[in-house]
């Protein structure tokens, strides 16, 4: 029978093995650490270009809301005439400003000058198109926790991997950010200018695509427009890759949710992030 004293270091170690557990798993989630066990958790929600259906896309507002409420984010990057980064989605700014132009053919002070946020709603009205410099600043004064960040390369401009990886390092986000779109020439540019930093491979959409995508080493994440199975999701953790649903993003579609949730993938693209979360909410 042990005497108390020894009863008393016991239950002390025991404390002090629970403290120190609790401590690896805050350090795991603060810098973003890939958990053992992703099936035990729901999949990421990257807001597609910030929360769109209450903010102009690709807007500060939009991004800064997406983080507020805990959500991951997509986002697109062009480079201009200039060479500097802005953050859009389509290779013009005639849908989403008050101006027109080709986004890579116009000076980042030309971009600047252009309202990017009342074609949405007038209370929107003097927006600009954001710099992928101010958007990493806003993630990195607003998140609670490290959220994900999706970065859509639209087009190759010479020299924008080595742009991106300056700002990613001065920021501090390789380790929340993957880089997708880009042709494989593009990713090893990338890992030349910051090893660490992750990338992809063309979109995959069915199983033998998976399964080939799993053996390139320049596949960290996948970005899949189809639900992989359980099977091969467990495949691709083993790996060490990460795998997100790019399907539907613009439609409501709890069942593709659901669908992914059952298969403990890591995140799903979505227009609809916060109807998601609701549905998961009330739903077992």
């Amino acid at each position: 029978m042990l005497s108390n004293r020894h009863q008393h270091i016991s239950a002390r170690s025991r404390v002090l093995r629970g403290m120190l557990v609790a401590a690896i798993a805050a350090v795991s989630v603060e810098h973003g650490v890939a958990q053992s066990d992703p099936a035990g958790r729901e999949p990421l929600l990257l807001s597609h270009r910030g929360l769109v259906r209450h903010a102009p896309e690709n807007t500060l507002p939009a991004f800064a809301a997406a983080v507020a409420l805990g959500l991951s984010l997509e986002l697109d990057v062009y480079q201009t005439r200039d060479g500097q980064l802005v953050v859009i989605h389509d290779t013009t700014v005639d849908r989403t400003t008050d101006g027109t132009g080709n986004v890579t053919q116009m000076t980042l002070a030309q971009v600047r000058k252009l309202d990017a946020g009342k074609w949405f709603h007038p209370r929107f009205a003097g927006l600009r198109v954001p710099t992928l410099d101010e958007v990493f600043q806003l993630i990195r004064q607003r998140q609670r926790t490290p959220v994900t960040i999706a970065l859509n390369m639209k087009v190759i401009s010479p020299g924008i991997e080595d742009k991106i990886a300056v700002l990613v390092e001065k920021h501090g986000l390789h380790k929340q950010l993957f880089a997708f779109g880009q042709p494989a020439d593009s990713s090893r540019r990338f890992k030349r200018a910051h090893p660490k930093l992750r990338t992809t491979i063309v979109k995959i959409y069915d199983s033998s695509q998976f399964a080939g995508a799993l053996q390139d080493p320049l596949a960290d994440c996948l970005w899949v427009g189809f639900v992989p199975s359980p099977a091969e999701m467990q495949q691709a953790h083993q790996l060490g890759k990460q795998v997100w649903l790019s399907l539907n993003i613009g439609d409501k579609r709890p069942d593709i949710w659901d669908q992914a949730r059952a298969s403990h993938m890591d995140g799903i693209c979505t227009d609809w992030p916060l109807e998601c979360l609701a549905h998961w909410r009330t739903k077992p």
